[in-house]
Protein backbone atom coordinates (compact mmCIF):
# COMPACT_ATOMS: atom_id res chain seq x y z
CA UNK A 1 0.00 0.00 0.00
CA UNK A 2 1.13 3.11 -0.89
CA UNK A 3 -0.94 6.77 -0.15
CA UNK A 4 -3.79 5.19 -0.14
CA UNK A 5 -3.44 3.49 -3.78
CA UNK A 6 -3.66 -0.22 -4.57
CA UNK A 7 -0.20 -2.00 -5.23
CA UNK A 8 -0.88 -5.13 -7.36
CA UNK A 9 2.13 -7.79 -7.26
CA UNK A 10 1.62 -9.08 -10.75
CA UNK A 11 3.31 -12.36 -9.74
CA UNK A 12 1.29 -13.11 -6.92
CA UNK A 13 1.72 -16.01 -4.39
CA UNK A 14 1.07 -19.63 -4.93
CA UNK A 15 -1.39 -21.59 -2.21
CA UNK A 16 -2.57 -24.57 -1.50
CA UNK A 17 -6.10 -23.40 -1.33
CA UNK A 18 -8.27 -20.72 0.49
CA UNK A 19 -7.31 -21.10 3.84
CA UNK A 20 -3.95 -20.67 2.96
CA UNK A 21 -4.40 -17.90 1.11
CA UNK A 22 -6.00 -15.92 4.26
CA UNK A 23 -3.44 -16.79 6.18
CA UNK A 24 -0.79 -15.33 4.00
CA UNK A 25 -2.40 -12.19 3.67
CA UNK A 26 -2.85 -12.20 7.69
CA UNK A 27 0.67 -12.56 8.18
CA UNK A 28 1.15 -9.65 5.65
CA UNK A 29 -1.07 -7.66 6.87
CA UNK A 30 0.17 -7.93 10.03
CA UNK A 31 3.69 -6.83 8.62
CA UNK A 32 2.36 -3.88 7.60
CA UNK A 33 0.30 -2.91 10.55
CA UNK A 34 3.69 -3.50 11.93
CA UNK A 35 5.70 -0.91 9.87
CA UNK A 36 2.76 1.99 9.29
CA UNK A 37 1.08 1.49 12.65
CA UNK A 38 -2.05 -0.14 11.54
CA UNK A 39 -4.83 1.68 9.49
CA UNK A 40 -8.44 0.03 9.22
CA UNK A 41 -9.21 1.67 6.43
CA UNK A 42 -6.54 -0.39 4.45
CA UNK A 43 -6.75 -4.33 3.65
CA UNK A 44 -5.16 -7.19 1.84
CA UNK A 45 -7.29 -8.72 -0.56
CA UNK A 46 -7.28 -12.17 -1.87
CA UNK A 47 -7.94 -12.32 -5.17
CA UNK A 48 -8.73 -15.51 -7.39
CA UNK A 49 -9.11 -15.40 -11.35
CA UNK A 50 -9.73 -11.65 -10.88
CA UNK A 51 -12.25 -12.05 -8.44
CA UNK A 52 -11.60 -10.49 -4.68
CA UNK A 53 -12.72 -13.68 -2.50
CA UNK A 54 -11.29 -12.43 0.99
CA UNK A 55 -9.54 -9.13 2.10
CA UNK A 56 -7.87 -8.86 5.84
CA UNK A 57 -7.76 -4.82 7.27
CA UNK A 58 -4.14 -4.10 8.28
CA UNK A 59 -4.69 -2.73 11.31
CA UNK A 60 -1.94 -3.78 15.00
CA UNK A 61 -3.37 -6.64 16.61
CA UNK A 62 -3.97 -6.04 20.58
CA UNK A 63 -0.94 -6.79 23.02
CA UNK A 64 1.66 -5.83 19.74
Amino acid sequence: LKDGRRLVDPSGLECRDDVDAMSRAQQIAGDLAAQSGGHSDRYVAVILDGQEIGKVPVKAIAGE
